[in-house]
């Protein structure tokens, strides 16, 4: 009797094959959208180290031997060093415009709430649902009203524009999950508005700044729609516009140089994440992302 028992809990105990299947159809899923990601970042692997000949021949073979002369003559043919200050300076005119204003409202609509303050609040959210294909004729319009055409600030100012309603949303939310008893200590200690919120409050939040940061970064790095609609000097493109420049004017001819003129371009925002994954990580736990 004491093992017929025993073998019936050893048999409720297991999962059977039907309780595992849909997690082994979830993973098998997650694998194959893994590798659609991470595919297209291999692909110029293949050929940045080939002639132009070995690549014509075998362009799906590991390289027989590395040339390294595409990341030169890359480097020189689309004037990499220029782009890569171009863009640096928009990256962090974009972040130095867009996190501190997201921070100050965010922290305002948080603990300021009254009606005046939740009315304005969605209609900076409303400004979430905006897509910036719809603003780009008006944008150009703007742009050229303010006497701003043709610059770099032209290019991360409409950014911060963009951002500034989402990063509100996510410091909004930061800000009401912490306890507002911080905020009264500050006050009766006899700190001001602005001396409780650079002090007490944004301290607090450094997750959801640096989350910030990193992906304001990385996305005004990436970005190429509005470089293509409001520059037209050669001399001002990012480093997205100076590839995709490359491309027009060589085709597919130039396959490793423009591999490893992809692989530069691609290169400063992998590092950042790999340098900055624990702190996306830890921000969106830490309720950065919460709604």
């Amino acid at each position: 009797m004491k093992a017929q028992s025993t073998v019936v809990r050893h048999s409720i105990g297991r999962p059977g094959f039907g309780a595992k299947l849909p997690s082994i159809i979830i993973t098998f899923i997650l694998i194959i959208l893994a590798c659609a990601v991470v595919f297209p970042l291999l692909i110029p692997w293949f050929s940045v180290f080939k002639t132009q000949l070995e690549f014509a021949y075998n362009p799906w073979t590991l390289p027989k031997q590395i040339h390294w002369d595409n990341f030169k003559e890359a480097w020189v043919a689309i004037d990499i060093g220029r782009g890569l200050l171009n863009t640096l300076y928009v990256c962090l005119g974009a972040v130095a415009c867009t996190v501190p204003s997201a921070a100050m409202a965010g922290y305002i609509f948080a603990r300021y709430r009254n009606r005046v303050t939740e009315v304005v609040f969605y209609l900076v959210m409303a400004g979430y649902f905006v897509p910036v294909q719809m603003c780009l004729i008006p944008l150009y319009q703007l742009v050229g009203s303010l006497g701003i055409s043709d610059t770099l600030p032209s290019l991360f100012l409409p950014m911060t524009a963009f951002g500034i309603p989402f990063w509100t949303i996510i410091y909004r939310s930061f800000f009401t999950s912490l306890p507002g008893e911080l905020a009264e200590a500050a006050r009766i200690d006899g700190a001001g508005h602005f001396a409780t919120f650079f002090r007490v409050m944004l301290p607090l939040a450094r997750p959801a700044t640096v989350l910030a940061i990193l992906m304001v970064f990385m996305g005004s790095w990436n970005d190429y729609l509005l470089g293509l609609i409001l520059l037209n000097n050669q001399k001002l493109f990012t480093m997205q516009l100076r590839v995709a420049q490359f491309l027009n004017a060589y085709g597919v001819d130039r396959m490793p140089r423009y591999s490893a003129a992809l692989i530069i371009a691609s290169a400063p925002t992998l590092i950042l994440y790999i340098i900055g994954h624990r702190w996306i990580i830890q921000g969106t736990l830490a309720g950065a992302l919460k709604a």
